[in-house]
């Protein structure tokens, strides 16, 4: 955080059994970071849901079903205060686009936290997703929270590719396990082989001096991060058989915490194809925070 004030930990809620889950998720988390906790309603108009069509929330009343929402929302910080007495919580309701409304009440925020989507097929192939827009789009971490397990796994995992964005996401990690007491799992998929229409040739490819220099890429990436926090326990995972979603997913079934970076090293394949990030935050079972 650039601000003397470190910011709150924001979580999207709107009333869904998967977001109350993310909510638990974002309650525990601003209790270990000692953070406060805003949670934000967003709601919008029907043409706004069914449309990309975002529309200014300040002038438009919709009076019964603001105070409704409102209610709803003094409702839920009430009970997160009870179960949660020693933290801060504080919350809001907002007219608008959620993702509009949660990429702007993140913004000074230390991460964002949300459940996950509750739309049909249909509509996330036509219109995409809260989620995808927030993916794309947030400025700070944000975390997919669902699951119930998460509490008991002490394993955090990070992808990590070399890439800047990479290097984000293991220092998100590193973090996440100490404040947790966490082992952490750096893993690495080699994934250089074009993938075409066609199948390939044969490639000739010397696969021992292909793992020789990912096991010294994930090293290095992880060599500071390790100085830094030298209480974690680190365990290493080179693979040259999976691709790098695929690695993931499988950790993913015993791990508290997945963390990816939003891009990696290519990033015009993951705008064309859809990227680790988004692979592994739609399907893991465990929360997953892409990292920006």
């Amino acid at each position: 955080m650039s601000s003397a004030r470190p910011g709150p930990v924001v979580a999207g809620f709107s009333g869904t059994p998967g977001s109350r889950q993310a909510l638990r998720w974002a309650c525990r988390e601003a209790a270990v970071r000692r953070r406060e906790l805003h949670l934000v309603r967003a709601f919008s108009t029907p043409l706004e849901e069914l449309t990309r069509i975002h529309f200014p929330a300040e002038p438009v009343d919709f009076g019964l079903l603001h105070a409704d929402v409102e209610h709803e929302v003094s409702g839920t910080v009430a009970e997160c205060a009870r179960d949660w007495p020693e933290l801060t919580i504080t919350g809001e309701s907002r007219l608008g686009h959620p993702a509009l409304v949660l990429r702007e009440a993140a913004e000074d925020g230390d991460l964002l936290v949300l459940g996950p989507a509750q739309h049909g097929r249909l509509h996330h192939c036509l219109l995409g997703s809260t989620s995808d827009e927030l993916l794309r789009g947030s400025a700070v971490p944000v975390v997919f929270a669902r699951g119930t397990e998460w509490a008991e796994r002490h394993r955090v995992v990070v992808g990590v590719d070399g890439s800047r964005i990479s290097a984000r996401a293991v220092g998100f990690a590193f973090d996440h396990a100490a404040r947790h007491g966490a082992e952490l799992v750096a893993a690495l998929a080699w994934d250089e082989l074009p993938r075409d229409a066609i199948a390939p040739a044969r490639w000739s490819l010397d696969w021992t001096d292909v793992t020789r220099g990912c096991e010294r890429q994930l090293a290095e990436s992880l060599a500071g991060w390790q100085e830094q926090y030298p209480d974690v326990p680190v365990r290493h995972e080179v693979t040259t058989t999976e691709l790098p979603a695929e690695l993931l997913l499988r950790h993913a079934r015993e791990a508290g915490l997945v963390v990816v970076g939003r891009h990696g090293r290519f990033l015009m394949h993951a705008a064309m194809v859809g990227s680790t990030g988004r692979a592994v935050a739609h399907r893991a079972p465990c929360p997953v925070a892409v990292v920006p």
